[in-house]
């Protein structure tokens, strides 16, 4: 290593037991407990991140670049809240471990708020409209925070193991894909099924409550299930929190080229995913001029996607370093947002083979969303060993603060872009308050929806590659760190 190891925090007292246990493989019960903790964040993330947008211009009658404008203050307003969070839980102290109280308490009014936004009334209308969401926003996000970023880093702390950390992230992807199966199925299945379905004002209630639902059930049974493996966690180092503290722990968090470096490209890809994926109903709706089953059938597709990938990620995993999976992962998104779009303009994909085309897309899409998360944050927990040995400091919270904020991205500054492009190319908002086909739309702001959403979205996810091939760690870097770190603390 090319850095001086700075003065370390005084080790807390027990971590060699803490070690032992870390040790001992994590047994099936444990690793399905963990994972369910997913259905926290995926849950909530396919509401804000595929219906929101749609549901705020197309339903309620919010111009593009206001809805834009709410979801982007709210993630610059939360942005402050992860890294808060993620210091908090590093240096807590409790008999319940430095991660699970913050998941206990923060499940319930995240809920409460995503129902009240998917449940605004009709009578809302400009800054009023402007306020309410914004509002149920923040809350939501701030909940989201509370439970996501110890969760995270709880996932980071349970094994010293190379191999089976990433074992532990598949466990939490799988049940990623569960969360975005069972809420797709509600979604397309159940409450805006039919011709015209996600036009249906009074089913976003409902639908709200009962994944509000699924996310209670997930927190508890993560946030309970898990506490018995709080002796494997580290323990929080000794001294007093304090503003400066913090401050100084984000600055010392930077400084290390591979947090910088899995931060920036994990933010630029979410980044990509939420403008998509912000897009994607209105260009189910009007682009492709798709019903409700078979946006249904595409997205079970993307998740079927996501669920095959974990196995083949882990299949290579035992082979290939975590950083070409990730960008093997990355390539196959880009691919499958570019190609689709053109080759319907063009003429290629016709109508009839419009939906075959878009399920491949969808699950090839899927299946490298799965190398790209596994990968990622299998490497911030190693980056994360890094840091112990560049700094003598865990900081397990602040690392996946940034994961935790990169995803927010998606359905933030995405959305954020997303909202202005539907202003600049024309598109009509409040559809839905001239029942649904009173409004012309333009077809260049229709053709311009889907270059926007598809190739326009796949520039962005490069960027995300640019920005990955810069990471050199791999599997002997990683030995050889921890191995320093053994015997470091041995020593101490």
């Amino acid at each position: 290593m090319t850095q001086t190891v700075l003065k370390a925090e005084a080790p807390a007292a027990g971590e060699d037991a803490n070690h032992t246990a870390r040790s001992s493989r994590l047994g099936l019960g444990m690793l399905t407990a963990y994972g369910t903790g997913a259905l926290v964040q995926d849950t909530a993330n396919f509401g804000l991140n595929t219906l929101l947008l749609f549901y705020l211009t197309i339903i309620c009658g919010m111009p593009g670049v206001m809805a834009g404008a709410a979801l982007g203050v709210a993630l610059v307003l939360d942005s402050f809240i992860d890294p808060l969070v993620g210091s908090l839980s590093d240096n807590s102290r409790s008999r319940h471990g430095r991660r699970h109280p913050f998941m206990i308490v923060s499940a319930i009014p995240m809920v409460a708020a995503f129902v009240m936004l998917f449940s605004i009334p009709p009578s809302l209308s400009g800054v009023g409209l402007f306020a309410y969401a914004l509002v149920a926003l923040l809350v939501v996000r701030i909940g989201m925070s509370g439970f996501t970023v110890p969760y995270i880093a709880l996932g980071a702390e349970l094994s010293d193991d190379y191999a089976e950390r990433s074992t532990i992230v598949a466990a939490r992807v799988l049940f990623t894909v569960v969360a975005g199966g069972v809420a797709a199925f509600l979604a397309y299945g159940v409450f805006l099924k039919g011709v015209g379905g996600q036009m249906h004002r009074a089913a976003y209630g409902p639908f709200a409550i009962t994944c509000g639902g699924l996310v209670l059930l997930g927190a508890a049974v993560s946030t309970l299930g898990t506490l018995r493996a709080r002796d494997r966690l580290h323990a929080a180092p000794e001294g007093k929190a304090t503003a400066a503290r913090f401050f100084a722990e984000v600055a010392e968090v930077f400084r290390n080229p591979s947090f910088r470096i899995l931060f920036f490209a994990c933010l630029i890809l979410f980044v990509a995913l939420g403008v998509a994926s912000a897009l994607t109903l209105h260009a189910n709706t009007y682009f492709w001029k798709l019903p409700s089953s078979a946006i249904l059938i595409i997205t079970l597709t993307g998740t079927l996607g996501v669920l095959i990938g974990v196995f083949i990620a882990s299949f290579l995993g035992r082979t290939l370093e975590k950083r070409t999976i990730a960008l093997s992962g990355i390539g196959l998104i880009g691919a499958c947002q570019l190609l689709p779009v053109p080759l319907r303009l063009a003429g290629v994909i016709q109508p009839d083979s419009a939906i075959v085309a878009l399920m491949a897309a969808a699950g090839l899409a899927g299946v490298g969303a799965s190398f790209a998360l596994i990968g990622f944050q299998s490497m911030m927990a190693d980056a994360a060993d890094e840091h112990e040995h560049l700094f003598g400091a865990r900081r397990e919270g602040l690392y996946f603060a940034g994961i935790s904020l990169s995803a927010k991205a998606s359905s933030g500054v995405g959305a954020l872009i997303a909202g202005l492009v539907l202003d600049l190319i024309g598109f009509p908002h409040g559809l839905d308050l001239h029942g649904g086909a009173a409004v012309p739309i333009p077809p260049e702001a229709v053709r311009n929806l889907g270059l926007v959403y598809g190739p326009g979205a796949a520039l962005i996810t490069a960027i995300s590659v640019l920005m990955l091939l810069r990471y050199r760690r791999g599997r002997e870097d990683h030995a050889r760190i921890h191995g320093a770190l053994m015997e470091r603390r041995q020593r101490a």
